[in-house]
């Protein structure tokens, strides 16, 4: 893990994801956190 810039945010949100340890929630949140993907729609969900 690298270090990453303080940023200012106005709101803060906490999710939990939940699944099978193959379903790629690892991936999502590596893709939000790096701000590559603007919508969640961009994903294969249920493929």
């Amino acid at each position: 893990m690298g270090h990453h810039p303080i940023r200012a945010y106005d709101f803060l949100l906490k999710f939990l994801l939940v699944g099978d340890s193959d379903v790629g929630k690892g991936e999502i949140l590596e893709s939000l956190q790096d701000g590559a993907s603007e919508s969640p729609y961009g994903y294969n969900l249920g493929e």
